[in-house]
C-alpha cells in the first residue's frame, strides 16, 4: 500500500488496506520534463484562446494530453514562484518575502530544505536544469562570499547542484546583470583578463529609498566579463540546443529536465528568424519563438523514442505584463498582470502529456498551484516526503490521471501582490485584503510603483465562477464569508510552514 504524506484517510481504509496505489510498479514515467515559461500570459496560447496567431507545438500538449483551466503560480513574480516549485512551500515564509532576489543575494533555498530534484534524484532520475535559475547563489560567511555577494569569477556555490540537480546550464536571471551563462559552478567563457565586477550606485548606499521599500533592488551593475556576455537575441536558441543535447546525453537513463525558459520575459528581443512571424509585433514573435523551442524538445523525445515514456508538464511562472498588442489580450479575460494578486497575475496555463496515462484532449477545472508539483510527483512515484517537506504542496494526481484522489487535495490558495497585501481563494470565492492588485502598474511599456488610490476599496471579494474578470466586488454584501475566509488566511499565514 502506498504511503501518503498527510493522515486524512479514514480509519477504516487504513485498517483494511482498501486504498490502491495511484500508479502500479512499472507504470511510472521513465522521464519527466517540466518546461516553465517566463511571464507567459493565460491568453498567450492558441490552446487558451489566442486567435491572432497559432502556437501549434504547445497546443500539441493540449491535444495529446490535458489542459488545466484553474492552475496558478503561487506568486505573481519570478523568484517566489520558482522557490515554491522547487520546495512546495510559499516563498513569503522566507526572508525574501514576496519579492525577487538579485545578483548579490544568497541562495534562497535553505540548507536542509527538501526539493523537487532531490525527490527525483532519490528515485533514480538523472536531474538537470537548463535556463533561468533566479534563486540566488552562495551563503554569507563562505569563502566565495563578500559584500558584493557570491564571487562570479570563482566557484558559484551553493546553487542548483547543492539542492539536488546533477547538472546546471543557464542564466542567473534575465533582465538584470550579469548577462552570463553558468555551467555547474562556473561562468562560461569568462577570462581572467576581464573579470566581472559589481558596482553599486553610491547614492543608494545606506539609504532606504522609496523604491527599496517596495521591493526594488539597490541600483547596481556589472562591468567586465568580455567574452562571457550572451546576446539576448541568441539566448532562447542556445538554451534550447543545450536542453536537447542534455536529453540526448542521458543514453537511456531515467531523467528529469527542468527547462526554465527565458521567453517571454523582457527584453523582448526575438531572434531574427522569428521577426514578423506573429503579425502583432515583437511580443507575439517572442511567443512563437517559445513555441518553436517547445517543439524542438517534443521532436527530440519523438526522435529518441521517449515520448510514450515521458511525462511533459508546461506552465508559466506568473501572468504576463499588459501590453498594447492590437487586439491580442495577453492574459485573456483576466484582470491584472504580473506582480498583482488579481487572476491576471497568478492564473497560468498548465498542460500535461503522458501518452497512455493522461487522456488525450482532456480538460480539468481542479484548483492547482505550481507548489503542488512536489506532492504530485511524490504521489506518482509512491514516495512519502520527509517530515517538513512540501508544507504547502497538495497532490493533483487524481485530476491529472482522471482517478479518485486518495489523499488531501487543495482546498484553498493564498494570493499576494509583489508589494505585499494578501488574499485567499476558497472554492469559487476569492478574497483580497489589499487596495488594487498590490503590484506595479505599467504605462507605455515602463513599470511604475503602485500608488494607492484612496478611492479603491481595501477589501475585495469576488465569485470567480460568476465573475472571472473580478469586476463585481461583494465584500460588503458577504460579511460572514469575508470573516470566515479572513480567519482561514490568518491561520495559514501564521503556520510555520512545517508539517
Amino acid at each position: 500500500m502506498r504511503t501518503v504524506r498527510r493522515a486524512r484517510w479514514s480509519l477504516a481504509a487504513l485498517l483494511t488496506g482498501l486504498i490502491a496505489p495511484a500508479v502500479l510498479p512499472g507504470q511510472r514515467p521513465a522521464n519527466i520534463v517540466f518546461i516553465l515559461a517566463d511571464d507567459l500570459g493565460y491568453g498567450d496560447l492558441s490552446a487558451y484562446g489566442a486567435d491572432l496567431y497559432k502556437t501549434p507545438n504547445i497546443d500539441r500538449l493540449a491535444r495529446e494530453g490535458k489542459l488545466f483551466t484553474d492552475a496558478h503560480s503561487p506568486h505573481p513574480v519570478c523568484t517566489p514562484t520558482r522557490y515554491g516549485l522547487m520546495t512546495g512551500r510559499y516563498s513569503w515564509r522566507t526572508w525574501a518575502g514576496t519579492s525577487n532576489v538579485w545578483s548579490d543575494d544568497p541562495l534562497l533555498i535553505e540548507e536542509g530544505r527538501y526539493t523537487l530534484p532531490m525527490l527525483l534524484k532519490d528515485e533514480g532520475y538523472r536531474t538537470g536544469i537548463v535556463g533561468k535559475w533566479h534563486l540566488g547563489y552562495g551563503r554569507p560567511g563562505s569563502a566565495n562570499w563578500s559584500d558584493a555577494g557570491v564571487d562570479y569569477n570563482g566557484e558559484i556555490a551553493p546553487g542548483p547542484l547543492e539542492v539536488g540537480f546533477d547538472y546546471y546550464f543557464g542564466i542567473p536571471h534575465v533582465g538584470q546583470q550579469p548577462h552570463v551563462l553558468i555551467e555547474n559552478h562556473r561562468v562560461v567563457g569568462l577570462s581572467p583578463d576581464s573579470p566581472l565586477r559589481l558596482h553599486r550606485d553610491q547614492r543608494w548606499i545606506g539609504r532606504v529609498s522609496y523604491l527599496q521599500r517596495f521591493g526594488f533592488p539597490p541600483r547596481h551593475y556589472f562591468s567586465g566579463g568580455l567574452g562571457a556576455l550572451y546576446d539576448h537575441r541568441q539566448l532562447a536558441i542556445k538554451l534550447t540546443e543545450e536542453a536537447e543535447g542534455w536529453i540526448r546525453a542521458q543514453a537511456g537513463r531515467p531523467f528529469f529536465l527542468y527547462f526554465a525558459h527565458r521567453n517571454t520575459h523582457g527584453p523582448i528581443i526575438p531572434n531574427e528568424r522569428f521577426r514578423g512571424s506573429s503579425g502583432i509585433g515583437p511580443y507575439g514573435d517572442f511567443v512563437l519563438e517559445l513555441d518553436w523551442s517547445v517543439g524542438r524538445i517534443l521532436d527530440t523525445l519523438d526522435e529518441l523514442g521517449l515520448s510514450n515514456d515521458t511525462l511533459v508538464l508546461f506552465s508559466s511562472d506568473n501572468g504576463a505584463v499588459l501590453r498594447n498588442l492590437s487586439g491580442h489580450r495577453v492574459n485573456g479575460a483576466l484582470r491584472g498582470q504580473k506582480t498583482e494578486a488579481y487572476e491576471g497575475g497568478q492564473r497560468v496555463p498548465l498542460l500535461a502529456r503522458w501518452p497512455g496515462r493522461i487522456k488525450a484532449g482532456s480538460r480539468s477545472d481542479a484548483l492547482i498551484a505550481l507548489t503542488d508539483t512536489l506532492a504530485t510527483l511524490a504521489d506518482l512515484l509512491g514516495r512519502e516526503l520527509p517530515p517538513g517537506a512540501g508544507p504547502d504542496s497538495f497532490s493533483f494526481l487524481g485530476p491529472l490521471l482522471d482517478q479518485e484522489s486518495t489523499g488531501p487535495t487543495r482546498e484553498s490558495l493564498v494570493h499576494n501582490g509583489y508589494f505585499g497585501g494578501y488574499g485567499i481563494r476558497q472554492g469559487d470565492w476569492k478574497l483580497l485584503l489589499v487596495q488594487g492588485g498590490g503590484g506595479r502598474s505599467v504605462a507605455d511599456g515602463i513599470w511604475h510603483p503602485f500608488e494607492t488610490d484612496r478611492s479603491i476599496p481595501y477589501g475585495q471579494l469576488y465569485n470567480l465562477r460568476e465573475d472571472l474578470g473580478e469586476r463585481r466586488n461583494r465584500f460588503t454584501s458577504e460579511p460572514d464569508r469575508v470573516a470566515s475566509m479572513t480567519r482561514l488566511l490568518r491561520r495559514i499565514r501564521s503556520a510555520d510552514g512545517r508539517r
